[in-house]
């Protein structure tokens, strides 16, 4: 038996699910609608970001504290987020997320004393200043951060 996937047209998968109902041993399996993630895509990398930053400071339970920020930020500065250019300054990244609407944005002393602790770069973070699994809910927020990025969901 092989898996198949294909890209069928919206206009063309009622024929599709027909052809599968009438030979034996074969089904579908799975049904993605790629239209959104490859609309999300085609935006630009600002955009993308932007979107990124809001969504995932609004989804529950992703960011406990302010200086949770301090994490995307680390992010971008070490190229971990492809497309984005390095901030200038934590100020200039502290202004933009002001500017996209992000309320309680973290101080620049705040997010600055938080990233002197991340050592060696992502996904491989270590920090000295919590245990691991405050380590791994760091890197998870990157990751979710960077799930959001790329694919907008």
């Amino acid at each position: 038996m092989k898996r198949v996937t294909m890209m069928v047209p919206d206009n063309k998968m009622a024929l599709v699910q027909e052809l599968v109902k009438v030979v034996t041993d074969m089904e579908i399996v799975e049904i993605k609608d790629v239209e959104g993630i490859e609309e999300f895509q085609r935006k630009s990398p600002m955009e993308r970001f932007d979107f990124a930053l809001t969504a995932i400071v609004e989804e529950k339970g992703v960011i406990a504290n302010r200086y949770d920020l301090a994490w995307l930020y680390a992010a971008v500065q070490e190229g971990s987020v492809k497309g984005i250019k390095f901030f200038s300054s934590v100020d200039s990244f502290r202004k933009h997320l002001e500017q996209i609407g992000i309320q309680h944005v973290p101080s620049n002393s705040s997010i600055s004393a938080k990233v002197i602790f991340q050592k060696k770069p992502y996904p491989n973070w270590n920090f000295t200043d919590c245990d691991l699994t405050e380590a791994q809910r760091r890197i998870n927020i990157v990751k979710r951060f960077l799930c959001l990025y790329h694919k907008g969901k």
